[in-house]
């Protein structure tokens, strides 16, 4: 159902990332140049991925119930998921071939190039999840529902440690996301989201 094959990078989100204000900061060339260079680097080495998975669900006071046995247990998940039926878990990454460049920048010691990287790889994986939210969104609209906001494992009181359950159930090894012994998502620019569907 959700197909994004192509993704681009928005250079004012980078500048924002990397804490450049465009009204604000004056970049000299040579900055601009590099920063414009490693953009462009990453916007070919990403490989967008999204997996999903979809389910009704009951809210029973801070647990929601998914109908085939999975549930969440907490009381910010459920006040968000109090009014819908319906839940969608939402996996998205763009690889590991851009956190792979941005080690070797830092092995040659070129600090500046991996940072535009790793900030790149994070607008990236942004801009993946908002297509994916932004074709839930429509295609929910489209059958008179409404749907959330999106919700992700380790906010509130949702731990992170729950996010190893939350990524079996939306199938994310499929898209080759898997979670260390500390929660951290591989690849790194990894996001996991829940959203909820309401009439």
């Amino acid at each position: 159902m959700i197909k994004i094959s192509t993704v681009e990078i928005p250079y004012s989100k980078l500048l924002a990332r990397l804490g450049y204000l465009q009204t604000k900061t004056k970049l000299d060339g040579k900055t601009a140049s590099l920063i414009k260079e490693n953009l462009s680097l990453v916007q070919k080495l990403i490989r967008p991925n999204v997996v999903a998975a979809f389910e009704n669900i009951t809210v029973i006071n801070n647990e929601v119930l998914f109908e085939k046995g999975y549930k969440i247990k907490s009381s910010n998940v459920a006040a968000l998921l109090k009014n819908s039926f319906k839940a969608y878990g939402v996996g998205v990454t763009i690889g590991n071939i851009v956190e792979s460049r941005r080690d070797e920048y830092l092995k040659k010691k070129e600090t500046f190039n991996a940072l535009i990287l790793d900030a790149a790889g994070s607008v990236a994986a942004e801009e993946i999840i908002t297509l994916a939210y932004e074709q839930i969104k429509t295609y929910e609209e489209n059958n008179n529902n409404f749907i959330t906001k999106r919700y992700s494992p380790g906010y509130g009181d949702w731990s992170l440690e729950d996010n190893r359950e939350f990524l079996d159930w939306i199938g994310a090894e499929y898209i080759g996301i898997k979670l260390s012994k500390f929660c951290q998502m591989k690849p790194e620019k990894s996001i996991s989201a829940l959203i909820g569907v309401a009439k």
